[in-house]
């Protein structure tokens, strides 16, 4: 028998080999919506693995990140086989998310009209009332590759990865086949609510809900830039065959890597070149120039080439920092809990900012003032400034994208900048690299270099961080004149070698960070590490990982 220490102190015998299935039933009321996943021993456990040792249970619900990325892989899931079962003729493949919803792409040459996916609405809402069993078994790495159709050529590049004691788990569900790198819902009612919305010609959005209210099915917002961007990165990595972790593993494995590193560094430099050129062709009305985008999406690195890309062109960037421009910190907005919310836009001084930029517009001469973090004060050192010709005022930071930061000035002198790392990398043809995750690769490695910060600090503070972003940048990404994608097509390579000890340096006592981190530890195992040499000083990584030329970036 098994000992278990459950989430609410109670102790519980089990026969070994047991699962979690059958003490969630128990706990079920417990909690506000289904439990989807076991956090065993600190790490997180599919409800249908086998327990193999005495140890703690916690439980994870559907109203969490960690939920929803259940529910999200569970309904793929459900679609591919309903579409497939109809329709056997369709080849499917995930390309990215926008907002609550994922993108595909339909590769076959008689392409689902909407018609077509109506029909598969209706057979996954009927497997949904059937209760459509998945049943989760698991394989040695050895039998994975020989024996299952998982093993196309991109899943065999990402098995050879693993260490061969691996064990691999492969869920089935009625007969058909999925690798998908994390767990499942036991059946297909937990995922009654979605929509499938035709969207342009080749392109198929599955629709979900947002976390927290997996029963209320929100109306799909669509977001052109963003999808343009991702799309824009996906072809050209598709182009230099390497958007997948296989193909990038079979890369280093050819001694490759430093070619695909230099092509990946050019590909940047030619974009912010084309940036800074079109800025150039509207320097008669173009004075500002506002860039904003979530944690670790290397603003500051773009920043600074832009403006060297500027210089080039004859036109010299004054930056001005949003920081300056804080209320005092008696006047500051405060949280519920009454802590300062130095996230919010009216955390700035609006009135102050705009009349800056107005009078610097008209061609005045400003004072600039300078924040006192210590004294949580304005002061005034001195700084002044005046917008002459060929120059063009830069401002970084999250508010960039919203109009209240700029309401006095016109549209047509300044141009927004949206900035993140939208990677076009993918595991395999169904399961995509988060955006999220690899920002949160970068911070904390950068926590790590930079900031006196373990792995553990950077993981607790994560989600207060996604909350900010949530509020604050991501409502204002269609506003975007323009869409930078700063991820590098090499990076989770180069990235393994830092973070993976940094997260495994993380203790199952941290349980909320422990959990992370051995999620995040099962996706680096399928990637093989690059050297870093080769990288130039000029990079967006090098923020991160050290060597930049960039001071004021790190």
């Amino acid at each position: 028998m098994l000992s278990l220490i459950l989430s609410d102190g109670k102790q519980q015998k089990v026969k070994e080999e047991s699962t979690l299935l059958k003490i969630v039933d128990t706990y079920a009321t417990s909690f506000g919506s289904p439990i989807v996943e076991g956090i065993y021993n600190g790490e997180g456990w599919d409800l249908q693995r086998p327990l193999v040792a005495d140890g703690t249970v916690d439980f994870v619900e559907m109203n969490t990140e960690e939920g929803m990325r259940i529910y999200v892989r569970t309904l793929l899931f459900l679609f591919l086989v309903a579409a497939k079962r109809l329709y056997p003729f369709v080849d499917i493949e995930v390309r990215n998310t926008l907002g609550s919803a994922i993108y595909c792409i339909d590769k076959s040459e008689k392409r689902l009209n909407a018609d077509d996916l109506k029909k598969i609405e209706a057979e996954m809402h009927k497997m949904v009332e059937n209760k459509e069993k998945i049943i989760l078994r698991r394989f040695t790495k050895q039998e994975a590759m020989k024996n299952m159709s998982v093993s196309s050529e991109d899943c065999v590049a990402l098995l050879k990865a693993l260490d061969d004691n691996s064990m691999i788990s492969v869920y089935y569900l009625c007969e058909a086949e999925g690798y998908f790198f994390g767990h499942m819902c036991p059946d297909v009612s937990y995922v009654p609510n979605f929509e499938l919305i035709k969207y342009d010609d080749e392109g198929v959005v599955i629709n979900y809900p947002d976390i927290g209210n997996w029963k209320v099915l929100p109306p799909f917002k669509d977001l052109p830039g963003l999808n343009e961007a991702f799309r824009e990165a996906e072809t050209w990595a598709e182009m230099i065959k390497c958007n997948t972790v296989g193909r990038l593993n079979q890369i280093i494995d050819l001694g490759y890597a430093n070619k695909i590193i230099q092509v990946a560094e050019a590909l940047h430099e030619k974009k912010i070149a084309a940036i800074a050129d079109e800025i150039a062709s509207k320097k008669d009305v173009l004075k500002l120039i506002l860039i904003a985008g979530p944690s670790s999406s290397g603003k500051t690195s773009f920043a600074q080439r832009l403006s060297i890309q500027l210089a080039v062109n004859g036109i010299f960037p004054i930056p001005i920092s949003m920081d300056d421009y804080y209320l005092n910190r008696a006047d500051t907005p405060c949280k519920p809990d009454g802590s300062y919310d130095f996230e919010t836009v009216e955390a700035i001084d609006l009135k102050l900012f705009n009349n800056h930029l107005f009078r610097l517009l008209k061609g005045e001469t400003v004072k600039l003032p300078k924040y006192n973090f210590r004294s949580g004060m304005r002061e005034y050192r001195g700084r002044e400034i005046k917008l002459n010709e060929g120059n063009v005022l830069i401002v970084e930071g999250i508010h960039g994208l919203n109009e209240r930061l700029t309401l006095m000035i016109p549209a047509i002198n300044k141009m927004k900048i949206y900035v993140s790392a939208l990677t076009p990398m993918s595991f395999d043809e169904y399961t995509r690299i988060q955006t999220t995750d690899m920002r949160l690769l970068r911070r904390i490695v950068r926590d790590s270099q930079f900031r006196s910060l373990d792995a553990t600090e950077t993981l607790e503070i994560w989600d207060d961080v996604r909350y900010g972003e949530e509020q604050y940048i991501f409502p204002y990404q269609n506003s975007a004149d323009v869409v930078f994608n700063t991820t590098l097509i090499y990076e989770f390579a180069v990235l393994k070698k830092y973070v993976q000890p940094r997260l495994e340096a993380v203790t199952m006592d941290k349980k909320k960070s422990y959990f992370s981190a051995c999620r995040l530890l099962r996706l680096l195992a399928h990637v093989k590490e690059i050297s870093d040499d080769v990288i130039p000083n000029n990079s967006i990584l090098r923020e991160f990982i050290g060597g930049s030329v960039f001071k004021d970036a790190l």
